[in-house]
C-alpha cells in the first residue's frame, strides 16, 4: 500500500537526486496464450492502466487462433516497405519516481509477426542462416538507412547478440541503438514458420538528458530492463506437429539448428533492395549525397 502512495503517477515537483523508478509488478501479469499457423505461443505481460491515453497502448489481439496471411505495411516503417508486419500485442508501461516525482521512465513492447512484403520462394526462415539473413535484412530496413548530416549511421545493430539454446526453432535476442535519437531497442525473435517471424520488440527511455551512462547514472534502468527480462523468460513456443514435421525433415540436412554464437553489428548505413533481405551497402560518397 505504501508503495501505491509512494510511486504515484501525480507530479508536484522534480526529483533532484538519483532515483530508481518503480513500474507495474511482474507477478501480477497474466498469461497470453495465442496459436499461431498452428503452433502455441505463450508468455506473460502486465496491463497497465493509463487515464486520459489511447487505448491502443494496450492493444491486444482478439485473434487467439491467427494463419498470419493478413499483414500490413502501416504498423512499421521500414525502407520503401519493404517489410510487412500483424500487431498481436502492445503494452506501453510506465515507470514513476518516489514521492510525487511523476513518471521518470517508460519501457514499451510491441509484440508482431513480421515478414518482407515480396515474400521470398526459395528461403525458410526455419534455417538458421535463412534466420539470420532475414533478422539482417529486417534491421536494416528498420534502422540501417537512418543516417546523420554527415553521412553515418544513426543506430548500431545487432548489439550483445545472444542465441536462445533450447529452444525449438532458431532463436535470439539482441539490442539496437542511438544515442542521438535516444532510442534503445531490445528484440527477441525467432521464427514461427517457414515464412513467418515473431518479433518481441521492446524499447525504454529515462526522463533525463545526457548519454545513456549519465542518464542511467540518475535514473536507473534496472526496473525496466528487470521487466523485459521477465516477459522474454515467460515466453514459451510449442511447434504444431506439421512444424515439427518440417523442422525433422530440415534437420536432416541441418542437424543443428541453433542461430550463430557471434553476430557482429551490420555495417550501416545501409538500404535493402525490393525484397527487402539484401543489403546495399552504402559507400562514403553515396551517403553524402544522400545526407545532402
Amino acid at each position: 500500500m505504501l508503495d501505491f502512495i509512494k510511486y504515484s503517477r501525480f507530479k508536484f515537483r522534480d526529483y533532484r537526486k538519483p532515483c530508481v523508478p518503480k513500474g507495474p509488478k511482474f507477478s501480477s501479469a497474466r498469461t497470453y496464450k495465442y496459436r499461431l499457423q498452428g503452433s502455441a505461443i505463450s508468455f506473460k505481460a502486465p496491463k497497465q492502466i493509463h487515464f486520459f491515453r489511447p487505448s491502443s497502448e494496450q492493444f491486444t489481439s482478439n485473434w487467439k487462433n491467427d494463419d498470419l496471411r493478413d499483414l500490413k505495411i502501416t504498423d512499421i516503417d521500414t525502407y520503401n516497405d519493404s517489410w510487412a508486419s500483424s500487431t498481436i500485442l502492445t503494452r506501453k508501461y510506465a515507470l514513476f519516481g518516489p514521492w510525487f516525482t511523476g513518471e521518470l521512465a517508460r519501457a514499451d513492447l510491441f509484440l508482431a509477426a513480421i515478414c518482407p512484403v515480396k515474400e521470398p520462394k526459395n528461403l525458410n526462415f526455419l534455417h538458421p542462416r535463412a534466420f539470420e539473413t532475414a533478422i539482417s535484412g529486417y534491421l536494416t530496413a528498420d534502422y540501417g538507412y537512418m543516417k546523420s548530416e554527415d553521412g553515418s549511421a544513426d543506430f548500431r545493430g545487432p548489439l550483445g547478440w545472444e542465441p536462445i539454446g533450447g529452444f525449438p526453432v532458431p532463436a535470439a535476442r539482441f539490442s539496437v541503438e542511438s544515442e542521438c535519437w535516444d532510442s534503445r531497442n531490445i528484440l527477441f525473435c525467432f521464427p514461427v514458420s517457414s515464412n513467418r517471424i515473431l518479433m518481441f520488440h521492446f524499447s525504454f527511455d529515462q526522463s533525463a538528458a545526457g548519454t545513456f551512462k549519465e542518464v542511467d547514472a540518475i535514473i536507473s534502468p534496472e526496473p525496466a530492463l528487470d521487466l523485459i527480462e521477465n516477459i522474454i523468460n515467460s515466453v514459451e513456443f510449442s511447434p504444431s506437429p506439421e512444424l515439427e514435421k518440417e523442422l525433422a525433415e530440415l534437420r536432416k540436412t541441418c542437424p543443428d539448428l541453433s542461430v550463430s554464437k557471434d553476430f557482429p553489428p551490420l555495417k550501416w548505413p545501409a538500404t535493402v533492395d525490393e525484397t527487402g533481405l539484401n543489403i546495399v551497402e552504402l559507400n562514403a560518397e553515396r551517403r553524402k549525397a544522400l545526407a545532402g
